[in-house]
Protein backbone atom coordinates (compact mmCIF):
# COMPACT_ATOMS: atom_id res chain seq x y z
CA UNK A 1 0.00 0.00 0.00
CA UNK A 2 1.39 3.05 -0.73
CA UNK A 3 1.19 6.64 0.56
CA UNK A 4 -1.13 8.11 -1.49
CA UNK A 5 -3.59 4.97 -0.48
CA UNK A 6 -3.00 5.28 2.73
CA UNK A 7 -3.91 8.87 2.94
CA UNK A 8 -7.46 8.87 1.48
CA UNK A 9 -7.88 6.08 3.79
CA UNK A 10 -6.99 8.21 6.82
CA UNK A 11 -9.47 10.89 5.31
CA UNK A 12 -12.26 8.34 4.86
CA UNK A 13 -11.57 7.26 8.44
CA UNK A 14 -11.54 11.00 9.59
CA UNK A 15 -14.53 11.78 7.25
CA UNK A 16 -16.48 9.02 9.58
CA UNK A 17 -15.37 9.84 12.37
CA UNK A 18 -16.70 13.45 12.76
CA UNK A 19 -20.56 11.87 11.35
CA UNK A 20 -20.36 9.57 13.77
CA UNK A 21 -19.06 12.80 16.34
CA UNK A 22 -22.02 14.86 15.29
CA UNK A 23 -24.53 12.32 15.45
CA UNK A 24 -23.62 11.21 19.03
CA UNK A 25 -23.50 15.45 19.78
CA UNK A 26 -27.10 15.92 18.72
CA UNK A 27 -28.21 12.88 20.51
CA UNK A 28 -26.50 14.40 23.49
CA UNK A 29 -28.00 17.83 22.85
CA UNK A 30 -31.43 16.54 22.14
CA UNK A 31 -31.27 14.47 25.45
CA UNK A 32 -30.22 18.07 27.28
CA UNK A 33 -32.77 19.78 25.82
CA UNK A 34 -35.41 17.34 27.17
CA UNK A 35 -33.84 17.52 30.68
CA UNK A 36 -33.63 20.89 30.61
CA UNK A 37 -37.38 21.24 30.07
CA UNK A 38 -38.33 18.74 32.56
CA UNK A 39 -36.31 20.86 35.00
CA UNK A 40 -37.64 24.00 33.99
CA UNK A 41 -41.07 22.99 34.32
CA UNK A 42 -40.51 21.76 37.61
CA UNK A 43 -39.31 24.66 39.02
CA UNK A 44 -42.51 26.23 37.51
CA UNK A 45 -44.44 24.22 39.21
CA UNK A 46 -43.09 24.28 42.30
CA UNK A 47 -43.49 28.19 41.95
CA UNK A 48 -47.34 27.67 40.73
CA UNK A 49 -48.24 25.49 42.99
CA UNK A 50 -46.24 26.66 46.69
CA UNK A 51 -48.79 28.97 47.52
CA UNK A 52 -50.93 25.74 47.66
CA UNK A 53 -48.40 24.03 49.95
CA UNK A 54 -49.11 26.64 52.28
CA UNK A 55 -52.69 26.79 51.77
CA UNK A 56 -53.02 23.08 53.09
CA UNK A 57 -50.29 23.64 55.60
CA UNK A 58 -51.80 26.36 57.57
CA UNK A 59 -55.51 26.00 58.47
CA UNK A 60 -55.90 30.03 59.09
CA UNK A 61 -54.11 30.47 55.58
CA UNK A 62 -56.82 28.09 54.02
CA UNK A 63 -59.71 29.86 55.94
CA UNK A 64 -58.63 33.38 54.43
CA UNK A 65 -57.84 31.80 51.19
CA UNK A 66 -61.23 30.51 50.48
CA UNK A 67 -62.92 33.27 51.92
CA UNK A 68 -61.09 35.40 49.94
CA UNK A 69 -61.83 33.80 46.36
CA UNK A 70 -65.36 33.84 46.89
CA UNK A 71 -65.31 37.72 48.05
CA UNK A 72 -62.24 39.29 48.81
CA UNK A 73 -63.77 42.59 50.09
CA UNK A 74 -65.16 40.68 52.68
CA UNK A 75 -61.43 39.92 54.36
CA UNK A 76 -59.74 41.85 57.13
CA UNK A 77 -57.03 44.27 55.89
CA UNK A 78 -54.98 42.12 57.91
CA UNK A 79 -56.11 38.93 56.02
CA UNK A 80 -55.66 41.05 52.79
CA UNK A 81 -51.92 41.27 53.72
CA UNK A 82 -52.30 37.71 53.46
CA UNK A 83 -54.20 36.54 50.91
CA UNK A 84 -53.05 39.47 47.76
CA UNK A 85 -49.37 38.32 48.14
CA UNK A 86 -50.23 34.33 47.86
CA UNK A 87 -52.77 34.81 44.95
CA UNK A 88 -50.10 37.41 42.99
CA UNK A 89 -47.20 34.49 43.91
CA UNK A 90 -50.04 32.13 42.37
CA UNK A 91 -50.34 34.53 39.45
CA UNK A 92 -46.78 34.72 38.72
CA UNK A 93 -46.32 31.14 38.47
CA UNK A 94 -48.95 31.17 36.15
CA UNK A 95 -47.39 34.12 34.21
CA UNK A 96 -44.08 31.83 34.11
CA UNK A 97 -46.05 28.78 32.79
CA UNK A 98 -47.61 31.40 30.31
CA UNK A 99 -44.32 32.71 28.88
CA UNK A 100 -43.03 29.06 28.90
CA UNK A 101 -45.46 27.49 27.04
CA UNK A 102 -45.36 30.68 24.25
CA UNK A 103 -41.59 30.01 23.66
CA UNK A 104 -42.52 26.10 23.57
CA UNK A 105 -40.63 25.26 26.66
CA UNK A 106 -42.99 23.92 28.49
CA UNK A 107 -45.14 20.99 26.71
CA UNK A 108 -49.26 21.50 25.61
CA UNK A 109 -49.93 19.09 28.15
CA UNK A 110 -48.34 20.95 30.81
CA UNK A 111 -49.55 24.32 29.91
CA UNK A 112 -53.38 22.38 29.49
CA UNK A 113 -53.18 21.83 33.05
CA UNK A 114 -52.20 25.25 33.71
CA UNK A 115 -55.49 26.63 31.65
CA UNK A 116 -57.67 24.67 33.83
CA UNK A 117 -56.33 25.90 37.06
CA UNK A 118 -57.10 29.62 35.57
CA UNK A 119 -60.48 28.45 34.42
CA UNK A 120 -61.40 27.86 38.12
CA UNK A 121 -59.66 31.24 39.32
CA UNK A 122 -61.45 33.29 37.20
CA UNK A 123 -64.99 31.65 38.38
CA UNK A 124 -64.73 33.28 41.63
CA UNK A 125 -65.69 36.38 42.50
CA UNK A 126 -62.51 37.04 44.88
CA UNK A 127 -60.72 36.35 42.37
CA UNK A 128 -61.96 38.56 39.63
CA UNK A 129 -61.77 41.49 42.47
CA UNK A 130 -57.77 41.06 42.76
CA UNK A 131 -57.33 41.06 39.33
CA UNK A 132 -59.28 44.20 38.34
CA UNK A 133 -57.14 45.72 41.50
CA UNK A 134 -53.64 44.37 40.92
CA UNK A 135 -53.95 43.70 37.05
CA UNK A 136 -53.34 46.76 35.60
CA UNK A 137 -50.25 47.60 37.48
CA UNK A 138 -48.61 44.13 37.30
CA UNK A 139 -49.42 41.95 34.25
CA UNK A 140 -48.91 43.58 30.88
CA UNK A 141 -49.07 42.54 27.31
CA UNK A 142 -50.08 39.19 26.18
CA UNK A 143 -50.16 37.27 29.79
CA UNK A 144 -52.91 39.79 30.77
CA UNK A 145 -55.08 39.62 26.74
CA UNK A 146 -54.96 35.62 27.84
CA UNK A 147 -56.03 36.70 31.28
CA UNK A 148 -58.81 38.63 30.18
CA UNK A 149 -59.75 36.51 27.41
CA UNK A 150 -60.37 33.86 30.18
CA UNK A 151 -62.63 35.83 32.43
CA UNK A 152 -64.49 36.63 29.45
CA UNK A 153 -64.99 33.07 28.27
CA UNK A 154 -65.87 32.50 31.92
CA UNK A 155 -68.40 35.52 31.85
CA UNK A 156 -69.92 34.04 28.97
CA UNK A 157 -70.33 30.58 30.39
CA UNK A 158 -72.33 31.51 33.67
Amino acid sequence: MDINTLAAWGEFLGGVAVVVSLIYLASQIRQNSKLLRASTASMTQQSTFGPNAMIVADPELSQIWWEGMADRSALSEAELRRFDPLLGMQMNGFQQHFRLSRDGIISSEIWDDMVQGMRWNVRNAGWIQWWHQYAGDVYIGDFREFMDSLIREGEAAA
